[in-house]
């Protein structure tokens, strides 16, 4: 009898025709179950990875195993807060296995973690690998009847792989937009009708919420502590004139949010919001400074459910994120009379910005800095700019700046990202000082990246927007003010709770429980005249006397059936170009009420019809549709799209190696290196594969150019999934260099473990960049989990002064490396002697005065507050 994990490869092989059956006798199952479990694993995965027909699998099986039989194959680390899922694709004529992926868990799997093998992803699509339903394109009514058929089937009857039979169980909201949903393999003592009741009372009539409140559940969530129920305090709402002031917003201790930071090991500042899930509740916690100990409260608008489980959940937290413009937000601000010049000259700006990355180190570390990612990746290269690295040509820099480059320019040609300096993109919370007047809010920022501590005030006029926006009254005008009681409050955008109507809601229907804004104080782009909102209250849910599972998978299927979201906002860009009138056509008008109307479905259970005098058969150029009828567009849209070039990305590969980086005693930590490299590269190659990623270098910096051709989502999805993956992965190979030199509850922290530091920073960096270490397929960023200390070795051992020179070869690194062309001779090691012209020190005998030179008892109070706060 097989091993399940070892079944489970097997069938994934043969459902991406890597394996067949026909090739797969007893002889070939007998050496599988002869095999050590990991050495199977080891094979199978491989074969996955390697994404080619193995036609005698017997003979691969036994070479394999004759070369990697003396390995020790280390079990995957994964983070606490993460599980190994397997996830199987359903279309409607096969199903594609996908071999175990690490994600974020959440409340469900957490609880039930010693039977999590037995939990599946299941993922709906057509057979070209794309989004079933209506959003798909597809007209053909017998066609999608099959497909629906198909869906409808595999949730009644479940999916049956070996010996195992896993059985629908539910779906989250984002899930459900995915056309995704959970399934479970009962066991003797727990089915998924178990689990479901383990969950909480999930007594709606309404079968949309009634999932929608279940699919709370599996939100992916940190797990931070469970508190007393003295701990936790219901408030009421503030309500006024029919609409809710303070939905999904409640309050938090300070001692509490420190506690969040703590256990998710937040660098800088504490945040002043979190987005959460607690028992039944949902939505965002703001700090309150006259909060004590644990306490937290709650509003009735943030319950969704009953429930016991007390456990804090934070989903993530308050940040501050740079502005960009979109299609959406430039189809309403042009419509409100803002002159095309403004944002074709905000475009130029961002592109000659990123064309002058090429041209000098400070303008590309300005450049770098000013874009900046909520996962401080661009931050980072900036510094590896500051030490020298750039000048060394090192080709993981190199790459990965290309990468930055090229992502921002086909962000800004297919979905007009532009940046807008004067503004921010922020997390809603409410005032609960009541000391903001109606139609003013409270900002205050981080946004200087050259001091994370200082604060910004924006006041004066601004506009504020929610996407997705396609009502010319989405976007508000307020008055941002000063204000003593809100001081605290940073990286927030803050709303009064007086007024007529409160202006999340007036922001396409949005409220405080999750909800980003963008706001704008940029005075080129504040219109002088806006429109009256629109009005966001959606339809009454169908009711029914009791929901049952069977209600819940027909939802599910008729979601999947009626998706309209992408048709009906696709028809509103189109129609917004092709009128002179814009988003104020009657026509699109209607569109925005409808697109209100399918954003409600997953609560309501009411779909929206959209009707055919409001469909669409001729595109515009910039929303590329091929298979349509398209013409040239004529308003700012299509300038912008037009004005760009896309670019391919082409790897950077060139050998380099720096000898600034040499620290005497490395020696012996090269063996260690080794081992931590190759578990951290097959880490690295499994995430590869996972999103069908073809660099590293995208993996590890999220520019992201191609991903999976079968598991199909859109790229910042696929961006959000592999940040979640590699970032715990960084974070515990981080801890393997850290934890010989103290204890992270240790106060010990000697001048000698600094140097080691530095030594052993050094073996990562040779074992990796070392001609002779070199690989055929040589993967170049684990050292770069250290970067911070390779920095400050870089720097003492030869200062940096030139920063306004033309960077050496850069604009090379977008040739392909076929190109012959003579690499830069400071950075280029001679593979007979292993020494550079730079200098005349030998990498494998560092010379006394270049070890001398590394004096850093200055930095060892930063290193030490840099390590500790990691």
């Amino acid at each position: 009898m097989l091993n399940f994990d070892v079944l489970y490869l097997v069938e994934c092989n043969i459902s991406f025709n890597h394996l067949h059956d026909y090739n797969l006798s007893k002889e070939f199952f007998y050496l599988l179950h002869k095999l050590p479990s990991e050495s199977a694993i080891h094979i199978l995965e491989k074969i996955y990875e390697n994404k080619k027909r193995i036609y005698d699998p017997i003979s691969y099986l036994r070479s394999e195993f004759k070369r990697i039989r003396n390995i020790d194959f280390r079990p995957k680390h994964v983070p606490d807060h993460c599980s190994m899922m397997r996830k199987v694709i359903v279309t409607p004529t096969t199903m594609y296995m996908l071999p175990p992926n690490m994600e974020t868990s959440n409340r469900v799997i957490r609880y039930f973690k010693c039977v999590k093998d037995n939990f599946l992803r299941v993922h709906f699509v057509d057979e070209s690998s794309n989004k079933v339903g209506a959003s798909s394109g597809d007209e053909n009514e017998n066609h999608s009847l099959a497909l629906y058929n198909r869906i409808y089937y595999t949730l009644r009857e479940g999916i049956k792989i070996g010996d195992i039979h896993y059985e629908f169980l539910a779906f989250s909201s984002s899930q459900l937009r995915d056309h995704s949903c959970w399934f479970f393999a009962s066991t003797n003592s727990l089915t998924a009708n178990d689990i479901r009741k383990w969950m909480g009372d999930f007594s709606d009539k309404t079968v949309a919420k009634y999932a929608a409140r279940m699919g709370q559940c599996f939100s992916s969530t940190r797990a931070i502590q469970r508190l007393l129920v003295n701990d936790i305090e219901e408030i009421p709402d503030i309500e006024r004139n029919g609409y809710v002031f303070s939905d999904g917003i409640g309050k938090i201790s300070p001692l509490l949010a420190k506690k969040i930071v703590s256990k998710l090991e937040l660098k800088n500042n504490i945040p002043s919001a979190f987005q959460f899930r607690m028992a039944g509740y949902k939505g965002m916690l703001c700090q309150d400074n006259t909060l004590q100990g644990n306490q937290v409260k709650v509003r009735k608008s943030q319950r969704k459910f009953e429930s016991t489980h007390n456990e804090l959940e934070i989903i993530r937290c308050s940040a501050y994120i740079p502005s960009f413009l979109n299609r959406q937000a430039i189809t309403l601000l042009s419509v409100l009379g803002i002159p095309d010049e403004v944002f074709i000259r905000l475009k130029d700006q961002q592109v000659d910005d990123l064309n002058k990355i090429y041209e000098n180190e400070n303008k590309a570390i300005n450049t770098l800095q000013q874009n900046s990612d909520e996962y401080g990746v661009s931050h980072s290269l900036a510094d590896y700019i500051k030490a020298g690295f750039l000048q060394e040509n090192d080709p993981y820099l190199v790459n990965l700046i290309s990468l930055f480059r090229i992502t921002m320019l086909r962000d800004i040609k297919k979905k007009a990202k532009i940046r807008v300096n004067k503004g921010a993109f922020l997390l809603g919370v409410l005032d609960e000082t009541n000391t903001l007047k109606e139609d003013e809010v409270y900002c205050c920022v981080r946004n200087d990246p050259n001091n994370p501590s200082r604060k910004k005030l924006i006041t004066g006029t601004c506009i504020v927007y929610r996407n997705p926006c396609f009502h010319p009254g989405d976007v508000r005008i307020v008055k941002a003010v000063e204000c003593d009681a809100l001081k605290d409050l940073v990286d927030v955008l803050v709303f009064p709770q007086v007024g007529e109507r409160d202006i999340p809601n007036q922001c396409s229907g949005g409220d405080l429980d999750g909800d980003d804004f963008t706001i704008i104080y940029d005075e080129d782009l504040i219109p002088k005249k806006i429109e009256e909102p629109m009005n966001y209250k959606g339809q009454k849910p169908e009711v029914v006397e009791k929901v049952t599972m069977d209600d819940i998978k027909k939802f599910f299927v008729n979601y999947v059936f009626s998706d309209q979201l992408g048709r009906i906002a696709n028809a509103h860009l189109a129609r917004a170009d092709f009128y002179p009138e814009g988003a104020k056509h009657e026509s699109c008008i209607k569109l925005a009420h409808l697109h209100s109307d399918a954003v409600d479905f997953p609560k309501t259970g009411i779909p929206a019809v959209f009707p055919t005098k409001l469909r669409v058969s001729k595109f515009p150029d910039f929303m590329e549709k091929p298979d349509k009828p398209v013409y040239q567009s004529k308003k700012v849209l299509g300038t912008l799209y037009r004005s760009i070039k896309e670019e391919d990305y082409k790897p950077y590969v060139e050998s380099t190696f720096d000898t600034r980086l040499c620290v005497k005693g490395y020696e012996k930590y090269l063996e260690e290196a080794r081992i931590h490299k190759s578990s951290y590269d097959r880490s690295i190659k499994a995430l590869m594969n996972q999103f069908g990623i073809m660099t590293e270098f995208e993996v590890v910096s999220g520019y992201i150019i191609n991903t999976h051709p079968i598991d199909k989502k859109k790229t910042r999805d696929v961006v959000k999934c592999v940040m979640d993956a590699i970032t715990p992965i960084k974070k515990y190979y981080r801890k393997l260099f850290d934890k010989e030199f103290y204890c992270y509850d240790d106060e010990n922290f000697t001048f000698e473990a600094s140097i080691q530091m530095q030594s052993k920073a050094y073996a990562w960096y040779y074992v990796t960049y070392h001609p002779s270490e070199q690989s055929e397929e040589n993967m170049i960023s684990f050292p770069w989990i250290v970067g911070d200390i390779l920095c400050k070795i870089a720097l003492k051992n030869h200062p940096i002064i030139r920063r306004n020179e033309p960077v050496r070869n850069l604009q090379q690194s977008r040739q392909l490396p076929e190109q012959s062309r003579q690499p830069p001779q400071q950075s280029t090691v001679n593979h007979n002697n292993f020494t550079t012209n730079r200098s005349d020190i030998n990498v494998n005998n560092c010379s006394k005065d270049l070890f001398n030179s590394i004096n850093i008892e200055d930095d060892i109070l930063n290193l030490r507050k840099s390590i500790l706060t990691r």
